[in-house]
This record gives C-alpha cells, structure tokens and sequence, in this order.
C-alpha cells in the first residue's frame, strides 16, 4: 500500500474490518467493479437522506447480487468461539485470559492497512494460541458526528446480526464486504448487504436485511459509543489494551509490547 492510499488523520468507516481487501490479494481496494451499476437511479438509495422508510433503501429497486464479488476464503483461518458468549464479534477461543478491542468503521484505509499488515502476525502470535481474543467495535459515530451518514450504522448493525446469527460466517462476510464496498459513494443498502450475506453462505440473510433497513442492536451500537467516549477515543482505527488506546498503524510496538505484558500477567 503506498502512502498516498492511507489519507492519515480521516476519519473513516471500519469496524470489523473492512481493510480485508488486502488480504485478497487487492491493493486497490478504494475501486469497486459494481460502481457504474450504481449510477442507475433504479438502483439509487435515497442519497443518505432516509425518505424511503428510513433506511434508504429503495423497496421496488433491483440491485443485482451478481454484482457481488464471492470472497476467496482468505479469512477462513481466522478463529471464532464454539459457542459465542460475546454480543461483539471476536477473533479468538472467546474465554482467552487478555481480550483486546478493536474500534473502527468498515470504511477505513488505515484499518486496512492494519489488517493486512499486522492482523495475521497478532492472530498467529496470540489469538492462534488462545492467549489473546480479539473484539470488534464498530463505530458508527465518533464524537458526535455520524461516519459515513447511513452507511456506518447499516454497516454496523449488519456486521452485528451476522454474528449473532451466524457467526461463524463473519469473518467471510468481513471478506466480502471488503472486497465489494465503494468506499467513496453510499453503498450499504439493505438489499445490497443481504446479497453480501447470500454470497457470504450466511445461513440467514433476511436477518442482515432486517437489522440494516431498521434499527436493531442498538443497545450494542450504543455501548460501543459509551466506550469510545470512555476511553477518549478520537480517531480510527484504534486498539484498546486494559483500557489504553494504541493506534495500531502508528504504535505497533507500544501497542506489541502492552498486549505481550497483558498476556505475561495473565498466564
């Protein structure tokens, strides 16, 4: 990735991962082969301004999920509980003794960045070994200010209702998120992200429809705020080890050396 592609300082649309693309083999991952489709007014959301019921979502619109590139796979080595207890998603055993966080929206180059950079070295160093869990905040405002209108709680709230259905399809549909957003246009519609479930072997993507077009997991989206202004957090992505944030780009050995001394504690 060249520094021209990292826009430091922005704040963007993560979460759980959108930086994945990387991993894909994608270094181009600000462009989306169903962006000219996208110009279809037949296909058009309401442009964020939530007039079609609220969700921007357009009901008699077709939005083709062939448009919809299948992920490859490459998150199938990351490891998620038997039996999730978390109502965030996790990268882990899920009873590891350390649990770290991960604040970010799914429209966000420096998490990309992370994720392609140092994710799989922290999941083989730590999350592989059962030392470390890994979970997932999404933001969908920072500050008071919302990121990416419409796009981040859609976004969010979907990531949400696939790990509470199906989690063990999450990281897949992190993948194919990835590899499909336009980070650039409003893109996460409803239909659109049930298309994304579909391709992802979701086992139920009118459930991801649902949570986006209306407003479940809000106590969830709320708690990830309360934490964010707990910890003073002020930009994305960010790392929270004991309750000390470390921006993952910037700090990787402070935020190494913290989590190595969190796991020496623990064990």
């Amino acid at each position: 990735m060249t520094q021209d592609n990292r826009t430091r300082r922005r704040v963007l649309q993560v979460g759980s991962g959108a930086a994945i693309a990387g991993l894909a083999g994608c270094t181009d991952f600000l462009s989306s082969d169903d962006d000219e489709d996208d110009d279809d007014p037949s296909n058009e959301t309401d442009g964020g301004n939530g007039e079609n019921g609220g969700n921007g979502d357009d009901p008699d619109g077709e939005e083709d999920k062939d448009e919809i590139e299948e992920p490859k796979g490459v998150l199938d080595p990351v490891p998620t509980p038997d039996d999730p207890k978390s109502a965030f998603p996790i990268a882990g055993t899920g009873d590891a003794p350390v649990t770290i966080k991960l604040f970010g929206t799914w429209k966000s180059t420096e998490t990309s960045e992370f994720m392609l950079e140092e994710f799989t070295e922290l999941l083989e160093k730590h999350v592989k070994k059962g030392e470390v869990d890994l979970e997932v905040h999404a933001v969908a405002s920072l500050g008071g200010a919302s990121l990416h209108g419409d796009d981040g709680e859609r976004l969010a709230r979907a990531g949400l209702a696939v790990w509470d259905h199906d989690p063990g399809q999450f990281w897949t549909f992190v993948e194919c998120i990835a590899i499909n957003i336009d980070l650039e246009e409003e893109w996460a519609t409803p239909k659109r992200l049930k298309h994304v479930a579909e391709k992802s072997d979701v086992a139920d993507p009118e459930t991801v429809y649902d949570a986006a077009a209306g407003d479940a997991y809000q106590d969830e989206l709320d708690e990830t705020i309360g934490e964010v202004e707990k910890m003073d957090v002020d930009d994305v992505p960010r790392v929270s080890v004991d309750d000390t944030v470390y921006s993952p780009t910037e700090e990787t050995d402070k935020l190494y050396a913290a989590i190595e001394a969190a796991v020496e504690t623990e064990t």
